[in-house]
């Protein structure tokens, strides 16, 4: 192999790992020029013509809205698609897709507000990134969500916090009363307290995006202990978005303990879609370039 293609090959698969594999990034100068330029042909209607260029159908949304993400791409390739990243005031990544480019260089994607991840109010960034063999294009724009840097919670649902952030999960309880609830990175868990005056249970809508249970791609059991003694007597309703739990507890008890395999912010479902993102773009690009992952001798 050629020491430039084995460098090609270096440079595309650190550009994938910086740009979908990290849970924060924060934005270079380069990206910086590309947002004001992409900010710029939109308001002028281009004296500059952009290589790719992205936009969003409003400037501010609240958090049960749809964003319609349009953009266009120059020169588009047939076969060849756009990345886009999301990422909230903080710099975590909310959203990764892959978008498809039609002939005429345009793509387009639906975003709904409403999921958990999106919690933070303020700025969020959506970056796009397309080409390989014939140079890395990128372009930025922006949004706004009104808020202050939490949210706070319904009476119909559990404020769970991790860090400084919180999310919100729909939950209903007999029996006594729920006082909180935390997340841990480190046990991937959700720890509920409560305070139980009767035999009761507890039954919690809890979104995969925050805490899930697998075992590789299927849905595995939750662990779940009472005051630290574990249980088996649970129900577990799973659908496409939450896995829903119903767990009984007694009168006394004070803390519900729920672990599972993965916890927001892993992103496990995130961190496969960019590996495949990326393992798509160094075939297409090794088989148009023929660059090879293994020296021929």
């Amino acid at each position: 192999m050629s020491t430039h293609k084995e460098y090609a090959l270096i440079a595309i698969l650190a550009t994938a790992a910086v740009v979908g594999i990290l849970p924060a990034f924060a934005q270079s100068p380069a990206d910086t020029d590309a947002h004001n330029a992409n900010t710029l042909s939109t308001s002028t209607g281009s004296q500059q013509i952009l290589p790719i260029s992205v936009s969003t159908d409003k400037d501010t949304y609240d958090r049960q809205s749809t964003i319609i993400v349009t953009g266009h791409l120059l020169e588009p390739i047939t076969g060849q698609s756009v990345t886009m990243k999301v990422s909230d005031p903080r710099g975590n990544v909310v959203e990764v897709d892959q978008l498809t480019v039609d002939n005429n260089g345009d793509f387009q994607k639906m975003i709904n507000t409403s999921s958990p991840l999106w919690t933070l109010g303020g700025t969020y960034t959506i970056y796009v990134q397309y080409g390989a063999q014939q140079g890395l294009h990128t372009a930025t724009t922006e949004f706004t969500i009104p808020g202050g840097g939490e949210i706070s919670c319904t009476p119909e649902q559990l404020s769970a916090t991790l860090g400084s952030d919180l999310y919100c999960i729909d939950y209903s309880m007999d029996g006594g009363t729920a006082l909180g609830a935390t997340l841990s990175t480190s046990s991937k868990s959700l720890t509920v307290n409560l305070q139980a005056d009767n035999d009761g249970q507890i039954t919690l809508n809890i979104p995969r995006s925050v805490l899930d249970s697998k075992a590789g791609e299927k849905d595995d059991s939750f662990l779940v202990l009472i005051d630290g003694e574990e249980r088996d007597n649970f129900m577990d309703t799973p659908t496409a978005d939450t896995r829903t739990l119903t767990i009984p507890f007694e009168a006394g008890s004070e803390k519900i303990e729920i672990i599972g395999t993965q916890i927001v912010p892993e992103f496990g479902p995130i961190a496969a879609l960019v590996l495949a993102i990326a393992i798509i773009s160094i075939i297409a690009v090794s088989a148009k370039t023929g660059l090879r992952f293994i020296p021929k001798y």
